[in-house]
């Protein structure tokens, strides 16, 4: 009876384990993306002097966009320079699909990881000359098509890379061999046609697809009343309400006077805070993944504890393998020595690094079951 009692209460507390895993917020999986551009470089400006010219060539999405820019290492960072009339051939996202609203320019380091340099921002059809920085020495360029100008990881949708320095001369970057690809946890966006009749600034249709990005990333989900929210989880919703909150001053700003500047400001600060939440919530940033699975763990742990303090006994008898049975050997015609006695095994809760051991292990076979790892 009491052996039936334990593992009852064992298997509640995995359901319960379970269910706040269904409550949580929705981590996304990392994927890898590989650029498989022949002409593709990865230039290091380490020992640069001066600035260079470099190229960026369309992939198949935008075969007729070109950028050329000049770089040109700063005592702690690299400056890029694109000049009026640098890009052609770029025309608005939002041709990609509903979920492309502008273009951002990345820094893509050897090892994959992307970092947004900026937004390439249009004036009617024509972009915008831009001056950005970066501290990285070695990397390559890429542009995509995003939702928002404040995205943490970069789309799959790859609109142009570097291909090169521009005219050769002794004062030149160092060419890494090596192949060209990104980790990005942001691997699906909704590719349908988009509205183009709609005639709102495009920091406001960024901001309302960043609000909505946000909440469909699980930032708003329920509170688990069996558990301890975490900080991480409480920054996310913070976040997401300073965003609608932000959206909301923007639409009333729009509906009082379409071409005020408080529409792009309150925009702007709104998809930057959704932008902020989402990223928390998919595990993008922060170590909200971690720490759900470190509290999840101390609970069982906590959970075992007390049901050894009531009985130990039951715990005992639930964990402990049954006796080992050794039969005794045939009679034999000659005296033979005693029979070997095999003692029992000690209980499993007098060794405490295997229980949990065994602990850690069902925690793993339940991740198994309910999500996909990295």
């Amino acid at each position: 009876m009491r052996s039936t009692l334990a593992a009852l209460l064992a298997l509640v507390s995995t359901a319960t384990f379970a269910a706040d895993l269904e409550t949580q917020p929705k981590t996304a999986q990392l994927t890898l993306v590989e650029l498989k551009e022949p002409d593709g470089q990865i230039l290091s400006y380490r020992h640069l002097a001066g600035s260079i010219e470099v190229y960026m060539r369309g992939t198949r999405r935008a075969p007729e966009a070109r950028i050329k820019l000049k770089i040109g290492s700063r005592p702690g960072f690299v400056e890029l320079d694109i000049n009026r009339g640098g890009i052609s051939g770029l025309k608005p996202a939002n041709r990609l699909g509903k979920d492309f609203l502008t273009y951002v320019l990345w820094a893509v380091s050897v090892d994959g990881r992307a970092s947004n340099l900026g937004e390439i921002t249009f004036d009617g059809d024509r972009p915008v000359p831009v001056n950005l920085t970066t501290p990285y020495q070695t990397f390559w360029l890429m542009v995509t098509a995003e939702p928002n100008y404040a995205v943490v990881d970069p789309s799959s949708e790859v609109i142009l890379y570097s291909v090169s320095e521009g005219s050769p001369s002794d004062n030149k970057a160092l060419t890494i061999g090596s192949s060209l690809f990104y980790f990005t946890h942001y691997s699906t966006y909704e590719s349908a046609p988009a509205d183009t009749a709609n005639s709102a600034p495009n920091q406001l249709l960024q901001a309302r697809k960043a609000v909505e990005l946000a909440s469909k990333s699980g930032v708003s989900a329920p509170k688990g009343e069996a558990r301890a929210t975490l900080k991480e989880e409480e920054y996310t919703r913070e976040a997401l309400t300073q965003a609608r909150m932000f959206l909301n001053r923007a639409e009333a700003a729009y509906k009082t006077d379409p071409k005020s500047q408080d529409v792009i400001q309150f925009a702007r600060t709104s998809a930057q805070s959704a932008e902020n939440a989402r990223a928390l919530a998919m595990g993008a940033v922060g170590g909200i993944l971690l720490r759900q699975l470190e509290n999840e763990v101390a609970n069982l742990r906590d959970e075992l504890a007390k049901l050894q303090a009531v009985d130990p006994t039951a715990v005992a008898s639930a964990a402990s393998p049954p006796p080992l049975l050794v039969s005794s050997p045939p009679p034999l015609l000659v005296s033979s020595p005693p029979p070997l006695v095999v003692p029992s095994p000690p209980p499993l809760v007098k060794q405490p690094a295997l229980w949990f051991a065994v602990a850690g292990w069902g925690v793993a076979i339940v991740l198994l079951f309910r999500r996909k790892t990295i």
